[in-house]
């Protein structure tokens, strides 16, 4: 499951590259191209992909301990 988290977050904090470039006029050869709409998405897409790719590491491993005799 992390590994699925982790490819998702990266292929959508690239996308949201992308979109924001695009919006941002960084980019150009699009309708996207200078388009606020795609700016803004964009900058969503970099702050869940970075969410998704940071939450995997936060977790806590459960500790495995032996039984008590």
């Amino acid at each position: 499951m992390t590994v699925a988290r982790r490819l998702v977050g990266a292929l959508v904090f690239l996308t949201g590259v992308v979109w924001l470039g695009q919006g941002l006029q960084l980019i150009q050869g699009s309708s996207m191209t200078g388009s606020t709409f795609w700016a803004i998405m964009g900058a969503v897409c970099v702050a869940a992909g970075l969410f998704l790719l940071g939450w995997p590491w936060r977790q806590p491993r459960e500790r495995s301990e032996p039984p008590q005799p």
